[in-house]
């Protein structure tokens, strides 16, 4: 009884607790300083770029249609003269540069291009001249502008309202709605604006590359990143294999995703029955993530949202890895309530350059902090005792919470998270026992499968015999209890026991 009265406690407590962080960012109205640009020439794109505008209560005489290719690659002397040179002439002739009528976000709607190709060939290293569409447009108001080569972002690393941003005249935040489809599309925006009025709850999931010496800068946003959603209360599984989470490996209620290095969708994202959460923001970076965005296989931009990610980010050309977008930024900012716009492009340091960001630039996916319903009450209350723990630097207090909280709920899934926290601080022989404990509570029979895999990746974590002993036993004793056919990551047992020998 006392901890069931614990857990109503926290319950009534959970509003004060979940308060967003958002309340403490000064307030913007983004949605009046945007306009929507489409392609007459591509189909749907108009009604496209209709649809936003009234969904955001963007005003009609803020879409505007640029007229140009159909292709997602355009010449540097198409951009000029169909993309750039028009939309710059737009933005004069209605004195939207000017304070007072300032226009600081570009939505480009499915149907324009993504990429300028390159004009010199042979260039220097860091003097090239092609670029995306979208970072090019980012310029369009800065008078000094030149090429090749990126230039600095002076809104990068910047924790303020891009709209008070000193010296930012003349720059924009571009942002693109596009898809494989235009229904994928839609649905990319419908889910953006519901997620926002309740908040995105949900899992964490980071598949570390491990890779060596200057490479190793992209694991370390990442590691940076897994302690922000520690912080903020976020359940996250970390992969701490060289390749990425394995096919069919089972991932629910994936609300973030980031990872690296591959360079078509591969692993556990590209198993035909993989959906993220809705509102997700997902990105796996890789030189060519967005070589081709209108498509729902080929690289990684397109694929992400397919699978049902509201949001993601990519590269349309080569542009070195530390001018790709940082992670750790981008999840900083948007924990902390920010735009998507706003914590996209305040987390890549360079402009004229690679980089697309795709998704509702006005999405702030953590502006608001709910309680949730079903599972998503478990993810609230998981962070609920997390933001109570946050000034004690110990965990122990936190995580003898967090059990009392799972028990009291009769809640596998909240020891699961349980056991992320004690993987996350290194404690794997901590989160094992968890785990075995979670798979005696009353689980479904695909949680308990989860947690066994989970399980047995973290006995086999060392390489230590004694440890892939034990997991051939549990992936024995798994395959023998349960009926397999169909159930996310049931391919993967028979698979592991081959590994180890069984």
């Amino acid at each position: 009884m006392k901890l069931l009265l614990t857990a109503i406690a926290l319950m009534f407590a959970l509003p004060g607790l979940l308060r967003s962080e958002a309340a403490a960012l000064p307030e913007w109205n983004a949605a009046a300083a945007t306009v929507v640009v489409f392609n007459p020439a591509f189909p749907e794109s108009e009604s496209l770029a209709r649809y936003y505008a009234t969904a955001r209560g963007i005003a009609a005489d803020r879409v505007i249609g640029i007229k140009t290719v159909q292709a997602e690659a355009i010449s540097r002397e198409g951009y000029d003269e169909q993309v750039g040179g028009p939309l710059k002439r737009v933005f004069e002739d209605r004195h939207w540069w000017e304070p007072a009528t300032r226009i600081s976000i570009v939505v480009l709607m499915h149907g324009m291009p993504s990429k300028i190709i390159r004009q010199h060939e042979k260039p220097r290293q860091s003097q090239e001249d092609e670029a995306s569409v979208d970072s090019e447009l980012c310029l369009l108001g800065v008078t000094s502008h030149r090429l090749p080569g990126a230039l600095p972002n002076p809104y990068f690393g910047r924790k303020e309202r891009f709209n008070t941003l000193p010296g930012s005249q003349g720059m924009l935040l571009v942002c693109r709605l596009d898809a494989a489809s235009p229904a994928t599309v839609r649905r990319m925006i419908d889910d953006s604006i519901a997620v926002e009025q309740k908040g995105l709850l949900g899992r964490a999931v980071i598949d570390l590359a491990l890779k060596k010496g200057a490479y190793d800068e992209g694991d370390e946003w990442l590691r940076r990143s897994t302690k922000t959603y520690r912080t903020h209360g976020i359940p996250v599984l970390v992969d701490r294999n060289e390749a990425v989470l394995r096919e069919d490996w089972p991932l629910p209620d994936t609300a973030l995703y980031f990872g690296w290095y591959t360079g078509e969708i591969a692993g556990a994202l590209k198993t035909s029955t993989f959906r993220f959460k809705q509102g997700a923001v997902a990105c796996h970076l890789h030189s060519f993530s967005a070589s081709t965005i209108r498509t729902g296989t080929q690289a990684w931009v397109g694929p992400i949202l397919e699978h049902g990610a509201a949001a993601t980010m990519g590269n349309v050309w080569e542009p070195y890895l530390s001018l790709t977008i940082h992670f750790d930024v981008l999840n900083e900012r948007l924990l902390e309530g920010y735009t998507l716009a706003e914590a996209a492009w305040s987390a890549t340091p360079g402009l004229s350059w690679q980089n697309v960001v795709l998704g509702d630039p006005l999405y702030r996916p953590f502006k608001q902090a709910s309680m949730g319903t079903g599972n998503d009450r478990e993810y609230s209350l998981y962070k609920a005792l997390v933001k109570k723990h946050s000034s004690n630097g110990d965990s122990r207090a936190l995580k003898d919470d967090l059990l009392k909280m799972a028990q009291s709920r009769g809640s596998a899934r909240l020891l699961e998270m349980l056991a992320m926290l004690s993987s996350v601080e290194g404690k794997a022989g901590e989160a094992v026992e968890i785990l075995n404990h979670a798979r005696s509570m009353e689980a479904t029979p695909e949680d308990r499968l989860r947690l066994a895999l989970t399980e047995v990746q973290l006995l086999r974590q060392n390489h230590e015999k004694a440890g892939e002993t034990e997991a051939l036993m549990l992936l024995k004793k798994t395959a023998e209890e349960a009926d397999l056919n169909d159930m996310p990551g049931s391919k993967l047992v028979p698979e592991l026991i081959g590994e180890l020998g069984g």
